[in-house]
């Protein structure tokens, strides 16, 4: 990079003293170098420029350096900065950007009054948000959830993500109710480990349609709340524009796939050999789930929960494995439907094979967006790793009648009556279970809640950023998919504008929170 250069005399009997030699040839001159003029920031990114003192042992800090704008007194809310010392006449600037949407253009100079340096024009801009763009081409038609396709994949970040080179790729249908409908889900399967838009190195990806959800936001905000949760581990989400096979198909949400990894359900990868004693322990990856569809799976004895086993491997697991997993969650379930009949003398032992603090905020995750998927069960995941307890997580698909009017106010996952025929778990899950029944999970939970409660006022702001960050690709994705009349209309809001969707969105998510602190502070 090309290097710009800034010169300034150091005033004799100013701030530093002179050796005999320079009294002798006049004042030192200092020099001071930035390797950047120009900060091209992302959204929520930064940039850097190194700044190099010469004499290297001219005795500049850090706060003898400042950024301002001299056209304006303001700070700006576009962005912060900080200067940090690398090494002996070595500094580093960075500029961070904010997180907003607004596009900017700002011009700034770096000064040093210590030597009077005043930098020329340094250039801060961030152009308007551009969602990633997602190109995948097959080399046959994807007809089906169990038959891998080949193709490729690549992306481009459009500046605010890095871009992935075309790659080979698998591609294959995903999800349940969703395949069914116009818009299509999708699995992939990369050639080797590769980050995707800034998330960590693997092969698995899911690209999440979103097709009922008129707002495209709901799976979005819930793994916003579930990022900032005591959860070990929420999928990472960023949305992207897919063109497959050439056509245009629309907003998609890019996910981390659910698999054990050290970057996502971080659980001891089993061995065939791991038979008998504190190896049989774990980890294992588990989702309760009424499609009951895994190759292995089993129904807890006391309350017939669906569970099917994600990890190890079908092929993998062997039976030793397979029965100490069935036999560790028969004893949770049988001693969390023991509470019923208890009178709290025992409210800690559920928590010998349990972990409370996940258990709580799975719960509040779900809760909070009125999501009753855990009343079936479906797509409830937990997770055992060696020589621990049972933890909750992590959360997954929230687009299916969440935040809707008439759950604004009311409980879901506790304490409700449902027809059997429709939430076959309802009164016998572990949660509803343990709020009605063990005194101290419910105040672990008012604990959290309370605790929580700030940041979960914050999330319609987050709303709003979304809002402006996909406006535009929701036109496109509208166009594309005009018509969303197939889904048997589970949010209720398919046939409003984005803008009347959103806006009723977050208006249900700010009355849910209000009803839900008045009714959990009372506990």
């Amino acid at each position: 990079m090309k290097r710009l250069l800034f010169c300034c005399m150091l005033l004799t009997g100013a701030l530093f003293s002179c050796s005999k030699e320079d009294s002798e040839t006049g004042p030192a001159k200092v020099e001071i170098s930035l390797s950047t003029l120009t900060f091209q920031l992302t959204r929520n990114g930064s940039a850097s420029a190194d700044i190099t003192v010469t004499p290297s042992d001219t005795p500049l800090e850090e706060k003898d350096f400042r950024l301002e704008n001299p056209e304006s007194d303001k700070v700006s809310i576009n962005y912060m900065s900080h200067i940090e010392r690398t090494g002996e006449g070595l500094f580093r600037l960075t500029i961070i950007d904010s997180g907003g949407e607004e596009s900017y253009d700002e011009t700034l100079v770096l000064r040093c009054d210590r030597v009077n340096f005043v930098s020329e024009p340094i250039r801060v801009s961030r152009a308007e948000f551009a969602i990633p763009v997602v190109r995948v081409t097959t080399e046959g038609p994807v007809l089906d959830k169990e038959t891998w396709v080949a193709g490729t994949i690549e992306i481009d970040g459009k500046g605010y993500f890095p871009s992935l080179e075309q790659m080979a790729v698998e591609v294959k249908g995903r999800g349940n109710t969703t395949w069914g409908w116009e818009k299509k889900p999708y699995a992939l399967k990369l050639d080797s480990k590769q980050e995707v838009l800034g998330m960590p190195k693997h092969k698995r990806w899911c690209l999440i349609a979103n097709y009922m959800d008129r707002t495209n936001l709901r799976n979005r905000v819930a793994y916003h709340i579930g990022a900032n949760s005591r959860l070990e581990w929420t999928v990472r989400n960023e949305y992207v524009e897919l063109y497959f096979n050439g056509s245009y198909d629309g907003l998609y949400l890019l996910t981390e796939q659910i698999k054990v990894d050290e970057n996502r359900v971080n659980v001891t990868e089993m061995e065939t050999t791991d038979i008998d004693g504190e190896a049989v322990t774990g980890g294992y990856l588990l989702e309760f789930d009424t499609n009951y569809d895994e190759e292995q799976r089993f129904r807890s004895a006391t309350t017939d929960i669906p569970v099917n086993i994600k990890y190890p491997d079908p092929e993998d697991l062997t039976p030793e494995q397979f029965a100490y997993i069935r036999d560790y969650v028969n004893r949770v379930d049988e001693v969390v439907a023991a509470q019923s009949r208890n009178t709290g003398d025992n409210d800690a032992a559920p928590f010998e094979y349990l972990d409370m603090e996940s258990l709580a905020d799975f719960w509040i995750c779900f809760e909070v967006t009125a999501n009753h998927e855990m009343l079936h069960p479906k797509s409830i995941y937990f997770y055992k790793d060696r020589g621990g307890k049972l933890f909750a997580g992590p959360i997954w698909d929230f687009d299916y009648e969440t935040l809707v009017p008439h759950t604004a106010t009311q409980w879901v996952n506790y304490g409700m009556t449902y027809p059997s025929s429709i939430y076959p778990w309802h009164e016998r899950n572990w949660w509803n279970m343990l709020l009605l029944h063990n005194a101290t999970f419910r105040n672990a939970v008012k604990s959290r809640w309370q605790e929580w409660y700030p940041f979960l006022q914050s999330v319609p702001e987050f709303i709003e950023r979304e809002r402006a960050a996909i406006a535009q690709a929701e036109v496109r994705n509208r166009e594309r998919w005009p018509s969303i009349n197939d889904t048997g209309y589970p949010n209720g809001d398919e046939w409003l504008t984005f803008d009347e969707a959103v806006d009723r969105l977050k208006e249900v998510y700010t009355s849910r929170t209000e009803w839900l602190n008045s009714q959990i502070s009372a506990w």
